[in-house]
């Protein structure tokens, strides 16, 4: 903003009209005061409100600070014969309070100056009238805007004054000079961030506070243009405010907190008493409103936590603890990546002609002909007899999967499968034909679920030696799902049944997880007729199971909360 200035042209003349000159004459000790003119200078830039009429007082003051003459106009101020003496001359604006601060204020404008009446002698006086208020207006950057949602800024001085700045408020706002002046922003969760803009607020400045974020600690930069009295003032608000009474934990970074669809909130409160119930608030980053949920304190600590669930996966969401009015620090994570596992419905099959002798179907679980995401041990199976693990439509929507348990020559028995692996037929070695596992890099499954039916083989097979510390009854199915960072086992979980089940059930299958501080780089899930089918010796299988055990499975479903 340029300072609007209105000039008040204040003329002392001797000799006005020929009527007054004998008075003069006579009174020597008299001079004579006539206000010409007042302009306002309009080649400067201000406040719309601002018109070309601006109405303007004058007092006339006598060397004990008295009020001698006023006018509400300047132009009705008519000539004024004045005792020899020194005055001052005030000019202000007639129709404005200039104690009034805000955006509803109008611009005050006064000026003065001193002269000096002299017997018989006219004289001249210009009086420069400015604005006699602080202008001060609030912008935020983008990344300001980007890392702050619902934000208020206020314009703090002297008497409680408290302007608010909402988000993009482009309007200026007048308040009294001379006072010190603060920029606050609250965060809409109980923190706020202030800073100090000026000590004493200069009239006729336009202060133009711009806030911008800084990792570090708080500060601003001001540049000041002195032709125009402009002070740039940009104010640098920390991300983070600390705080040493209630501490939210950072938890962004810890992989047991943060999950694909729920987060462990924690926080500690330090206050000496704690006289309300100890909460969280949570939200989306792009969203206003906050959630929130009550805190769960650790036994002998002052450490608090809380499970919210129903997340969205791969979103932002803010967070902070909360103990009546104090709060700490707002914090962030992001949640894990919904990553999807094909044909789960198992849905999609591809069939090929194979077999060393005869060719018979061979059945893949993947829109390929290959074991290329889901496999199954049919490639091998079919060399001298029929798959054993099949689609077949029964009843559940789609395709489910038959596993059956067979004899077959040189190994003794075959189990049924289908598992996300690779699988690759190796006669010499046929534990080796089986790889478990693909790359996975989505979120952390908590449950594995499905539809099941089961029909256990009439006679156990004898002889066998897996499992060495028990003896089974009955064939056992399991179905089954490991996760592995790298190399090591991070969490898993398995079903298992021997009973007969003649209608599709639904079975659960709850993931415990060894390691939560790690992600997963691997995933596996396994359905099998015979729990002990690939336990080897050689190149015999030796587990326990029943020839004929069949077990049917549909729908499997991942949850993640």
């Amino acid at each position: 903003m340029k300072t609007n200035i209105l000039v008040t042209s204040l003329f002392l003349l001797a000799g006005l009209f020929t009527s007054c000159q004998s008075e003069m004459d006579e009174a020597k000790g008299y001079g004579y005061l006539q206000l010409s003119s007042i302009d306002v200078n309009k080649g400067v830039e201000t406040r719309a409100d601002i018109t070309e009429s601006e109405a303007i007082a004058v007092d006339i003051l006598d060397e004990s600070n008295d009020v001698i003459q006023h006018a509400d106009d300047w132009r009705n101020l008519n000539d004024v014969i004045l005792p020899v003496a020194t005055y001052t001359i005030k000019a202000y604006s007639a129709d404005k309070n200039m104690e009034t601060q805000g955006f509803d204020a109008q611009p005050y404008y006064a000026g003065q100056k001193d002269v000096a009446i002299e017997a018989n002698k006219a004289k001249s006086v210009n009086i420069t009238c400015k604005l006699a208020q602080t202008m001060v207006s609030v912008s935020c950057s983008e990344t300001f805007k980007s890392t702050f949602a619902g934000y208020t800024c206020y314009i703090e001085g002297a008497d409680a004054l408290s302007i608010p700045f909402v988000e993009d408020e482009a309007r200026a706002a007048y308040v009294k000079a001379g006072q010190p002046l603060t920029v606050k922003v609250d965060f809409g969760n109980g923190k706020s961030f202030s800073q100090e803009i000026t000590s004493k607020a200069e009239a006729a400045y336009h202060y133009k506070v711009n806030l911008d974020i800084t990792e570090g600690n708080a500060g601003f930069d001001i540049s000041v243009d002195q032709t125009i009295h402009q002070y740039d003032v940009t104010v640098k608000v920390p991300t983070k405010q600390e705080s040493t009474d209630m501490v939210t934990s950072d938890i962004k970074n810890d992989a047991s907190k943060v999950w694909g669809q729920f987060a462990y909130l924690s926080g500690i409160c330090n206050l000496a008493e704690v006289t309300s119930p100890v909460q969280f608030r949570y939200k989306k980053k792009a969203d206003s409103e906050w959630t929130t949920v009550e805190a769960v304190q650790e036994d002998g600590t002052k450490n608090y936590s809380a499970k919210v669930t129903l997340l969205d996966f791969n979103t932002e969401y803010e967070y902070y603890i909360l103990c009546g009015d104090k709060t700490g620090e707002t914090c962030s994570f992001t949640t894990e990546s919904y990553e999807e596992i094909p044909n789960l419905n198992f849905d999609t099959w591809t069939k090929v002609q194979k077999g060393l002798f005869t060719k018979r179907d061979c059945w893949f679980p993947n829109g390929d002909e290959a074991n290329s995401y889901w496999a199954t041990g049919n490639d091998g199976v079919v060399t001298l007899k029929s798959s054993n693990s099949i689609p077949v439509e029964d009843g559940r929507s789609g395709y489910s999967v038959q596993l059956s348990t067979i004899s077959i020559t040189m190994v003794g028995y075959a189990a049924g499968n289908i598992f996300i692996g690779e699988y690759n037929t190796n006669m010499s070695d046929p534990a080796s034909s089986v790889s478990f596992g693909r790359p996975y890099s989505g979120a952390r499954p908590v449950k594995l679920s499905g539809w099941y039916k089961y029909a256990p083989g009439a006679e156990m097979r004898t002889g066998a030696t897996v499992p060495a510390d028990r003896t089974l009854t009955s064939d056992e199915c399991e179905i089954y799902i490991k996760l592995w960072s790298g190399e090591t086992l991070i969490g898993e979980g398995s079903f298992v049944d021997n009973k007969n089940v003649s209608e599709y059930t639904k079975f659960e299958c709850p993931i415990e997880y060894i390691d939560p501080t790690k992600r997963p780089t691997k995933i596996t899930i396994v359905a099998t007729s015979s729990r002990y089918g690939g336990e080897f010796e050689g190149t015999s299988v030796v587990g326990q199971l029943a020839e004929g055990s069949t077990l049917w499975v549909d729908d499997f479903e991942l949850s993640y909360y």
